[in-house]
């Protein structure tokens, strides 16, 4: 019988690759999570971006993601909480302020949807989806007060 032997990875370099996702396989989870979220299957989007923020944690990119899909999912609390954190990395990334601003919206919040559009504007003020949904906001508002 003759012995053979076996060479196991270096576990320690596996760990420092996972942890920097140098092998890419975060965004290999993020990309199945935006299939099954174009498919509505909102649970696994999310179980697979939640994979995804284990390997690359703070990933302001996958915490988006995460959120939209608690927001397609109708779990409101859930997808603030997740802009709010992705807001916490990277304060002035537009995407997040402007789908919290929809949360906040669909909350019937409409002093925080226009608090997260006015960011927005100030970051990007020829915006338009972001003046629209303010003036729309505004509206809104006003009728409700009335």
């Amino acid at each position: 019988m003759s012995s053979m032997k076996i060479q196991l990875p270096d576990t320690r370099r596996m760990e420092v690759a996972l942890k920097n996702d140098t092998l890419g396989i975060a965004q290999l989870f993020v990309l199945r999570g935006l299939g099954f979220e174009q498919e509505e299957n909102l649970i696994l989007a999310i179980d697979d971006y939640e994979t995804a923020l284990r390997i690359s944690p703070g990933n302001a990119q996958i915490l988006y993601r995460r959120g939209v899909a608690f927001s397609k999912k109708g779990d409101l609390d859930r997808a603030i909480a997740t802009f709010d954190e992705a807001l916490r990395i990277i304060p002035e990334f537009v995407d997040v302020l402007y789908a919290r601003g929809n949360v906040w919206w669909n909350k019937r919040r409409f002093d925080r949807a226009i608090e997260d559009y006015d960011a927005v504007l100030r970051l990007n003020p020829s915006d338009e989806q972001a003046i629209n949904s303010r003036e729309a906001m505004l509206r809104k508002e006003i009728a409700v007060s009335a």
